[in-house]
């Protein structure tokens, strides 16, 4: 829905028709208005605060209230028309409003096209009408036509609504699918984790982002991936449901599969560092230069982590290189034993420095990686009398790139070779994270 609604370029709201409280207003509503969720009651309570002139209040009230004095189990669409709306901030702005009800869903859809500066000029108006027309085939759009279900929910499940996209992507109708329920279309494997996302949506969280196995008629499953947005009661301010968009990522899913076959095939001819018989640092740069390329495309996060031997040098002078080298296989060992992903990759950088390549990894899940890296070198109990912990231990540096910007692949490792040296004046034997993405302009 955030992708959808917050992209479009007038202001949206929703209502819903059994207590009219407003649910739902996206980002271009606030930018016109100045109002948030909160600010209203009601529709009632919009329409009376907002409408500074009675004739523009009573067009209002007449075009909505013909349906709320006599509903029906029909569509019901507001036609456009010309509004004046007070903002929050005393300014009086003209609008053109359109909207349209659907009792089965139990919602009813509102549009605002900012038109105070067309209005001035009068051969601007011609158009400010145009796109309210167009305003109103966007609402199709999303709602008949996108290969993306739309899933309205109250946590209570007493509304609900699905768009007809469910049947391209399941095979069930609208109502099939509402009849099996939203958990009820889940793989026992995916279950739990729908569960949680719902659960964490229930106490409060914004979004949530999960992939899963959907039921289709006939019994088979397709991978989607579902963003799920909540929305609070704006009387009690307490989370009430969530909007949220599913969409088939079946061909996606064979895409990153053949990506993992590819760097399976990558692992086995790549040239590996002699000594510790992992990838060395040229298997490295070639393969983040392949992942810059699929970044371009992808919508998730990359993460890499730089790794450095602490008091290596004191390791050697102390043990000897043979020993030396031993630690350093003993520790790529280890490397290779904490990912478990295909598309993971390990490499010596240089001397005692590892590098790992974490495509598809947010900030947080690369932490848990360096989290569990220092336990188990120390779980080696490599002894090492000239540092202070008594074994050999390593120091971390993360750094992450998100989706949607260039991947700077000389930025990035600049920023994980500096979270390590930070890690180094913090005492070493620790990690340190560097802020995803480039600098702010």
């Amino acid at each position: 829905m955030e992708v959808g609604f917050n992209a479009m370029p007038v202001g949206v709201s929703w209502a819903n028709l059994a207590d009219q409280k407003i649910g739902y207003m996206n980002r271009m509503f606030t930018e016109i208005f100045g109002y948030v969720m909160g600010d209203f009651v009601d529709i009632a309570d919009w329409i009376e605060r907002t409408y500074p002139f009675v004739e523009d209040r009573d067009l209002a009230w007449k075009s909505w209230g013909a349906y709320f004095s006599a509903p029906d189990l029909f569509e019901f669409s507001i036609e456009p028309m010309e509004l004046r709306i007070l903002c929050k901030n005393g300014e009086i702005k003209t609008i053109l409003h359109s909207g349209v009800i659907l009792p089965e869903t139990g919602w009813a859809l509102a549009t605002f096209v900012d038109i105070t500066e067309r209005k001035r000029n009068e051969l601007f108006l011609q158009a400010a009408e145009r796109a309210a027309r167009e305003n109103k085939a966007i609402y199709s759009l999303l709602l008949d036509h996108s290969p993306d279900m739309i899933i309205i929910s109250s946590f209570d499940n007493t509304s609900r609504f699905v768009s007809p996209a469910v049947t391209q992507i399941t095979g069930f109708t609208p109502a099939e699918y509402l009849e099996i329920g939203a958990l009820g279309s889940i793989h026992p494997e995916d279950l739990k984790g729908a569960q949680d996302g719902i659960e964490n949506l229930k106490n409060g969280a914004v979004r949530e982002v999960y992939s899963f196995q959907m039921l289709r008629k006939g019994g088979s499953y397709c991978w989607v991936e579902a963003l799920a947005i909540g929305y609070s009661d704006p009387v009690t301010g307490k989370p009430a449901g969530y909007i949220a968009t599913v969409r088939d990522v079946s061909e996606q899913r064979k895409r990153e599969d053949a990506l993992a076959s590819e760097y399976r095939e990558l692992s086995e001819v790549a040239a590996l560092d002699e000594l510790t018989g992992i990838a060395n640092r040229r298997t490295f740069n070639q393969t983040l230069e392949r992942e810059a390329l699929r970044h371009m495309r992808s919508n998730r996060d990359v993460s890499v982590l730089l790794l450095d031997v602490d008091y290596f040098k004191q390791f050697n002078d102390l043990y000897g290189h043979i020993p030396g080298d031993e630690c350093l296989k003993q520790i790529a060992t280890v490397l290779q034993r904490v990912l478990r992903r295909d598309p993971d990759l390990a490499a010596r950088f240089g001397g005692e420095e590892f590098i790992l390549l974490l495509p598809m990894t947010h900030l947080s899940g690369a932490e848990v990686i360096a989290r569990k890296i220092l336990q188990a070198i120390m779980d080696l109990a490599i002894p090492h009398a000239d540092s202070p912990y008594g074994v050999v231990t390593i120091s971390i540096g993360v750094a992450c790139w998100p989706p949607g910007i260039v991947l700077d692949q000389k930025l990035l490792l600049e920023q994980a070779d500096q979270a390590l040296y930070r890690a180094k004046d913090g005492g070493r034997n620790t990690y340190r994270l560097h802020e995803c993405g480039p600098p702010a302009a």
